[in-house]
């Protein structure tokens, strides 16, 4: 069998009612990612992790996941506004729907003049005031409002209410799961024409209704290497490099995902080079050797993920995978 290399997928366009979004990197059947350069050319993401297995996502994560490939990335182009929204916890989507929960982080990449991202409440609320207010169309005025500037990420746990609109871009990194409650729809709920399904009612407790934790969960995009994100579901680092920069697989123990959202890189491994650009996501293979980075002249802005370990106990809430 030969041996994996930095693989890269053809994005796949989804139309939605507030613009649309690209799936860069997705293991689910029907929408599964397809490489697009090299021997794996044309394979999508779930035959290669059957015929490869830990060699693509690690041995342990491998073991504890099995055909599941946990990440989704996405970029979403925010035109009109995203409903109000909600993600459940693994816990309540296994328990009630069989499902996956949603964990997820937005990293800004561009922003009109009227931009705005809602995220989490003002001040402690409660489930009758969120219903009321989602009700008579002022469940807006509960949260938290952000004009928001390229660079500022914010990290969206389970429960966290928010919404976005008026003309942006934005990174997503995410569990794998397309599972979204919808609180309030600006509207489009109520016109034939525009109408989505709501889900107020079987949202209600699954919602975080404490005050937004602003500065454990919301920040400008630092300069250097840092660590954002260590969560049970993904461990996101922010690298702004303008020199090479060593990739350690061996000590990630995990397949590493790499998007770029500034410049371009070279990303040497095996032997080979392989370019990465500005809107490019690439998914090394855990069983390759240290990957180096090789920004171009002017710099690179890279997000990159891996799995962490999994517990040692069987402790995880979701479904069977």
């Amino acid at each position: 069998m030969k041996k994996l290399y930095p693989l890269k997928f053809k994005p796949q366009w989804m139309p939605k009612a507030w613009g649309g979004e690209s799936w860069d990197l997705c293991g689910f059947e029907e929408e599964a990612s397809v490489v697009s350069e090299g021997f794996l050319a044309e394979n999508d993401l779930p035959d290669i992790l059957e015929t490869y297995l830990g060699d693509l996502v690690g041995d342990e994560i491998f073991e504890w996941n099995n055909l599941y490939f946990p990440l989704l990335i996405k970029r979403l182009y925010v035109e009109d506004r995203l409903s109000v929204q909600v993600h459940p916890d693994d816990t309540v989507a296994a328990e009630r729907y069989e499902l996956y929960g949603k964990t997820e982080f937005w990293y800004v990449t561009e922003a009109g003049p009227d931009a705005r991202i809602w995220m989490g409440f003002k001040e402690d609320t409660d489930a009758g005031t969120l219903y009321r207010a989602c009700k008579d169309g002022t469940a807006p005025a509960l949260l938290n409002v952000y004009t928001p500037r390229p660079g500022d990420c914010f990290f969206i746990p389970p429960g966290t209410v928010h919404a976005a609109g008026g003309g942006l871009k934005i990174t997503e990194i995410q569990e794998a799961s397309d599972f979204t409650f919808r609180l309030y729809d600006w509207g489009r709920e109520f016109n034939p024409a525009t109408r989505r399904e709501i889900h107020l009612d079987d949202a209600l407790d699954s919602i975080d209704y404490r005050k937004y934790d602003e500065a454990a969960n919301a920040c400008s995009c630092p300069d250097g290497v840092k660590v954002l994100v260590d969560d049970p579901h993904f461990v996101l680092t922010s690298m702004r490099l303008k020199t090479p920069a060593k990739v350690p697989m061996d000590s990630f123990k995990s397949c590493v995902v790499l998007c770029c959202t500034e410049g371009s890189a070279s990303v040497e491994a095996g032997g080979a080079r392989y370019g990465l650009a500005a809107g490019e996501c690439m998914l090394l293979p855990a069983s390759l050797d240290d990957v180096m980075l090789v920004p171009a002249p002017d710099g690179v802005h890279l997000l990159q993920v891996h799995l962490p370990q999994p517990p040692k106990e069987d402790v995880y809430d979701g479904p069977e995978p």
